[in-house]
């Protein structure tokens, strides 16, 4: 899967913007706050309509503008697909070869974009939550079935915490949503471990590529309540025996959201043992692992890396990105970096973008 043209229009510093873009590793190197990562932002918004780096649209339209525009042609094997989103204040219009696109779950499967920024780096030291993210996002793309499990867990557990928030709660009516959220759990936690157990397949080779040098790398897996015989009723049990702490906290405390996962490199907890650099290398391989759990090389993701090279020793750059132009298409930003044979695309102060090769 590449991304052949990119169009922007009044996307963050970007009025205007038209670029070929290369099949291999290509470059994005320029000044601090020249736009570098808000063009890579745009590549990754096309996967998932919506950014890594805000969580609020309106900051990607360029001051004064009502609108912003971002258009791919994108290619995955002998298939080409015209994508188009218009973001403006309060909505996105999603547009597929000219036609609306009902669902923006259906954008990852036609352009995978996965990314690596600096602000991963705190992944195994931040809450659960942004692992637990990490896992949905991928699981997510590799599954509808397990997209929709995670949306349907996500409305009853909304639902089960209204009905504990009220001032006398509906107790018939908070089991019967317990009981669906049992239901949906089992699958999702088959679904975690068993995707789990695949990282865990490719984890070592990448790390190890990166270190250059031999290391064990393992994430372990932490479900609320380990799937096989017996789960129904160990799960029913824990929400049992937690549903007066929910009352008086007014909030679910057990379940999937409540999930987690950890890193161990060498045996040790990266999060606790791990000094900034392995937390970088960690997070960069765990980020890396779903682009080698698909065996289409039609379908392979677009990889962003967004400064990866800052923060590590010259030999792990030069691992890094020997790493890099290993994969598919790929885009590396920097303030220099100069690599022969690949793409190289330099963007200047004023947001201007030239394509030298």
């Amino acid at each position: 899967m590449i991304i052949t043209h990119l169009e922007l229009r009044d996307f963050r510093g970007y009025e205007k913007l038209s670029l070929d873009l290369g099949d291999g590793l290509s470059t994005i190197a320029g000044p601090n706050a020249s736009g570098k990562s808000n063009l890579v932002e745009a590549i990754h918004y096309l996967s998932l309509a919506r950014s890594w780096r805000t969580n609020d649209d309106k900051d990607l339209i360029r001051d004064g503008c009502e609108s912003a525009t971002i258009k791919a042609t994108v290619k995955e094997g002998s298939l080409i697909r015209k994508i188009e989103i218009e973001i403006s204040k309060g909505k996105k219009k999603v547009l597929l070869n000219g036609k609306p696109v009902r669902r923006l779950s259906e954008l990852s499967k036609l352009v995978n974009v996965i990314v690596f920024a600096p602000s991963d780096v705190a992944l195994f030291t931040s809450s659960p939550g942004e692992r637990r993210n990490f896992l949905d996002i991928s699981l997510g793309k590799k599954s509808s079935d397990y997209f929709s499990l995670i949306s349907k867990y996500g409305k009853l557990l909304k639902e089960r915490n209204a009905l504990l928030k009220r001032e006398n709660p509906d107790l018939r009516l908070i089991e019967v949503l317990t009981e669906q959220m049992v239901e949906v759990s089992l699958p999702l936690v088959r679904y975690r471990r068993l995707y789990v157990d695949e990282i865990n397949r490719v984890l070592p080779n990448i790390i190890e590529n990166v270190r250059g040098e031999p290391c064990k790398a393992k994430i372990y897996y932490r479900p609320f309540i380990k799937d096989g015989d017996g789960f129904v009723e160990a799960a029913k049990k824990a929400y049992q025996d937690s549903l007066q702490s929910d009352l008086i906290h007014k909030s679910t405390s057990v379940g999937p959201h409540r999930e987690d996962f950890s890193f161990k490199l060498n045996g040790k907890d990266i999060s606790t043992h791990g000094s900034q650099g392995e937390n970088r290398m960690a997070v960069f391989a765990l980020k890396m692992c779903p682009y080698f759990l698909i065996d289409d090389l039609d379908r392979k993701p677009i990889c962003v890396l967004d400064d990866v090279a800052s923060e590590l020793d010259e030999k792990r750059v030069e691992n890094t990105l020997r790493f890099a132009k290993g994969l598919g298409q790929t885009f590396v930003t920097s303030t220099k970096l100069e690599i022969d044979g690949v793409t190289h695309i330099d963007v200047s102060a004023n947001n201007a973008v030239i394509r030298r090769n």
